[in-house]
């Protein structure tokens, strides 16, 4: 009995975390003598967690029940509080789980070279080993007040990270900008949490499925008020505009944590979505206000990010552009491709960042030249090409405008992107055999795209809501209004701004360059609101 005790999924779950948390809390004086050491620790507790997913995943073929959530102190009582600290064993949370898992250990093991002889290399193992034990708490919730707490603690050691280089201003002045944008989401989660446990009377994400399900929000401005508080937890936590400046500005912290901060913290705001996506979507205003703000984001981001001439300050622009496109996503209701994205953006954001090092070495490698821009007309035919690859693939897998009508802007931005492909072709002038590569290429991406999106529709249908297979002249107008905006970027990206000699043009680089100035009243407000001092001096360590 005990042991069964022992080895159940809701205990397995949590060793990963547990174990990152005792490394964690090791004396800093004996982390920073034998720092080695510690990041060994580091990835093997991280790496423990994958070998806990693929255990629970083997158990789970034997398992009925598609989503479990297990109480951690046995509560009693029929209160929301007896629904509190407790984890949830599903194929949503062990999924997250085991990317959180390996992106902490290749965190690790790049700290371990990246920072050698460094005098408090010892302590930064120590803070990376709690900040991904926080937020592996994060992602494993089962309910609203355990998530909220550990991302609490999240921020808490990603803050000692972000300030690693304590005697650097800069580090202590995005830090502080970022530590009032991070309270004030934790204050909206924070109240959502209240009225939500008072409202539905359970604070478990499953609770708050089945309290949706029987139709208790229609009519409580309490649970259409929390839902709106979780959009604005999830606006403020990814870096969306306006309070985007934070996530471009934390480049003065080692490269590996702007690896674990662009690759898997700042993801929290999406997973609380996914998690509480029923309350949202009957809520609807709520996810209109999520795409709203994400496809502004997006075209930001997308048009600044091109600009840029520093390599760490374009991934920055590509992370705040790619959470907008999540968020458009999830505005859709496409959950199902959001969690997909959101592990693929993962995979590449932890390479592009770890690897940014030996980007000067490719820059340096001859490119062919190009003949010049995509003229309009070029771009319009390689665009029409794109579509029909995309949709005609997309219909050989049984995906239709007509079963899922918001597929009509996840195809359009998909054949955007296939052109972009096909317009590189164009532009460099390539020949008849290479162009049908490029069209093979095309067709291939679009086989994997459509086919990933079947088989995450299968094996997430137990937690995430399928895509809506309705839509009336709201849904229409706002997938009419995604596919034009995507349509817009791609023509300025392809067609305007390489290589441009209009005037308007040339201010316009300058000004997408500062980020059209956007974060400078907003930071001023930030030290209105939250004055502070910064000293150009080294921090005891802590």
């Amino acid at each position: 009995m005990m042991w069964d005790t022992l080895l159940s999924p809701g205990i397995l779950i949590l060793v990963s975390p547990l174990l990152l948390g005792i490394v964690g809390l090791l004396p800093d004086r004996l982390a920073n003598d034998c720092p080695l050491r510690m990041s060994r620790l580091v990835q093997a507790a991280s790496l423990s967690g994958v070998l806990v997913v693929v255990v629970l995943l083997l158990a789970a073929l034997t398992q009925s029940s598609d989503v479990t959530t297990y109480q951690l102190f046995g509560a009693q009582g029929g209160d929301a509080w007896a629904s509190a600290f407790s984890v949830m064993v599903d194929s949503l949370s062990l999924t997250i789980l085991a990317l959180v898992a390996l992106l902490t250990a290749l965190v690790a093991r790049f700290s371990t070279q990246y920072l050698l002889g460094d005098a408090r290399h010892g302590s930064f193992f120590r803070w990376l080993a709690l900040t991904a034990g926080a937020f592996m708490l994060v992602v494993i919730a089962g309910d609203l007040l355990t998530f909220a707490l550990a991302i609490i603690l999240t921020g808490t050691g990603l803050n000692r990270l972000l300030t690693y280089y304590s005697q650097r201003q800069p580090a202590q002045m995005v830090a502080h900008k970022k530590l009032l944008f991070s309270r004030g989401a934790d204050a909206c989660l924070l109240a959502a949490t209240l009225l939500i446990g008072f409202a539905a009377g359970t604070l478990s994400f499953e609770g708050l499925a089945a309290a949706v399900s029987r139709g208790e929000l229609v009519h409580n401005w309490q649970l259409h008020l929390a839902a709106w508080l979780i959009v604005g937890y999830a606006v403020l936590k990814t870096g969306q505009f306006p309070f985007h400046g934070w996530l471009l500005q934390v480049m003065e912290a080692p490269t590996p944590v702007s690896a674990l901060l662009h690759a898997g913290i700042v993801y929290s705001g999406p997973i609380l979505i996914l998690r509480t996506h029923e309350l949202l979507l009957a809520d609807g205003i709520a996810l209109v206000l999520l795409l709203l703000v994400g496809l502004v984001t997006v075209t930001l981001a997308s048009l600044a990010m091109l600009t840029q001439t520093a390599i760490k300050s374009s991934l920055a622009w590509s992370t705040a552009g790619q959470l907008g496109f999540m968020l458009v996503e999830l505005g859709l209701g496409l959950f199902v491709l959001a969690l997909l994205h959101l592990l693929a953006h993962s995979l590449y954001k932890a390479h592009a960042f770890l690897s940014s090092g030996s980007i000067v070495d490719q820059l340096r490698a001859p490119a062919p030249a190009a003949r010049g821009p995509v003229t309009a007309g070029q771009w319009l035919a390689v665009l029409a090409a794109s579509a029909l690859v995309t949709f005609g693939v997309a219909a050989l897998w049984g995906i239709t405008p007509a079963t899922e009508p918001a597929l009509l802007a996840l195809g359009t931005i998909l054949s955007v992107a296939l052109a972009q492909l096909l317009a590189s072709g164009q532009s460099l002038g390539l020949g008849s055999a290479l162009w049908l590569r490029l069209g093979g290429l095309s067709a291939l991406v679009a086989a994997v795209y459509f086919g990933l999106h079947s088989l995450f529709a299968h094996l997430y249908s137990g937690v995430l809501s399928p895509i809506p297979h309705t839509a009336g002249v709201s849904e229409y107008a706002l997938i009419v209004l995604v596919a034009a905006v995507f349509l817009g970027l791609s023509f300025l990206q392809s067609v305007l701004i390489p290589g441009s000699t209009a005037p308007w043009l040339q201010r316009l680089y300058v000004h997408l360059y500062n980020g059209l100035y956007i974060d400078l009243p907003v930071e001023r407000l930030v030290y209105r609101i939250w004055p502070a001092r910064f000293r150009g001096t080294h921090r005891r360590a802590a």
